[in-house]
């Protein structure tokens, strides 16, 4: 693994920068812009809404985000928000976190997890699925405590680090760059293997993570996938259309989890349901390869939708 240095930019290319990831977009895609009333139109399309199979963005207030933690799988606890997912993955040398939700609702993840049986302390490494700040904001604190490693991508890293700059306390506790994960690259921590895929579209640098989940004497090939909500530019609807037909020809996979408890091809509150239930067909998030390509190709056409709206109808505002 290597750890970049961080490369200074003019004040002007720095601007641009700032805008584009407002709108996020890449820099370049400004350039482009169509006139205003194109924009507005482009930008009355909520494609999570119109096409996606996890429908409308769910939007909870921080004071509703409480979530009680739950065992998903033996080596695996949901620990995240209403809204956020965020997973804890129990290793013979030591916790995985999966994302760190906001800012400022560290104090519901670090319950969450010493609610499940585990101490905060304990976390090795902290793996960032993208660059949004509901899924790096809290990692600051996290590091704080524990010492974690964070993993990230080198354009997620860039970009962590662009908004962090900004000083926002909605942006978190300032992360120092530590480990960065290429393409195909694997971590072995204990006896888990994470292999690591950079999948554009949500982010820049998304980072999706495949890793053996189990249950009982039953393992399950996972995928968390790097991003999956359709709130980014035209600028990102092909590298998006591209990074999941390739995880669809990454698989068979045998569950899914989500960046997001209602995205994956079932709700995981509903699972969770089950899971209480006691339902004894096999685990409710095995889910299979079948239904878990039906989901990708779910996907896939939403985002060739909007593909093909933005082609018709240019606009950076379109999402």
């Amino acid at each position: 693994m290597s750890t970049p240095l961080r490369s200074f930019r003019s004040l002007r290319v720095l601007a641009t920068l700032v805008l584009a990831a407002t709108l996020h977009l890449p820099a370049t895609a400004l350039a482009q812009a169509p006139d205003s009333a194109a924009k507005k139109k482009a930008a009355g399309i909520d494609w999570n809404e119109r096409a996606a199979p996890w429908g409308k963005l769910k939007n909870v207030p921080i004071d509703a985000q409480q979530k009680n933690a739950f065992r998903l799988f033996d080596n695996v606890h949901y620990v995240g928000l209403q809204t956020v997912a965020a997973y804890l993955i129990k290793t013979s040398e030591g916790l995985v976190l999966m994302d760190a939700a906001y800012a400022n609702t560290t104090d519901l993840l670090l319950a969450n997890i010493r609610r499940a049986g585990f101490d905060p302390k304990n976390i090795k490494y902290l793996i960032v699925t993208h660059a949004h700040g509901d899924h790096f904001a809290g990692a600051g604190t996290i590091v704080a405590l524990s010492g974690a490693k964070v993993i990230m991508s080198d354009l997620d890293w860039t970009e962590t680090e662009r908004r962090q700059s900004t000083g926002l306390p909605a942006n978190g506790i300032r992360l120092k760059r530590d480990l960065v994960v290429k393409d195909g690259e694997t971590l072995n921590i204990g006896d888990t293997e994470f292999t690591f895929y950079v999948t554009p579209g949500h982010t820049a640098g998304a980072l999706t993570t495949v890793f053996t989940v189990t249950d009982g004497t039953d393992s399950y090939r996972a995928v968390c996938p790097g991003g999956l909500g359709f709130n980014f530019g035209p600028a990102w609807t092909e590298p998006y259309i591209k990074s999941f037909e390739r995880l669809k020809e990454l698989g068979p996979f045998q569950t899914v989890l989500p960046n997001h408890a209602y995205m994956g091809p079932r709700d995981l509150f509903d699972v969770e349901r089950d899971l209480a239930a006691g339902v004894p067909d096999g685990h409710p998030a095995g889910y299979g390869p079948k239904r878990i390509n039906a989901w990708f190709d779910q996907i896939l056409d939403a985002a060739r939708q909007k593909l093909a709206y933005e082609q018709q109808n240019p606009g950076p505002a379109a999402r």
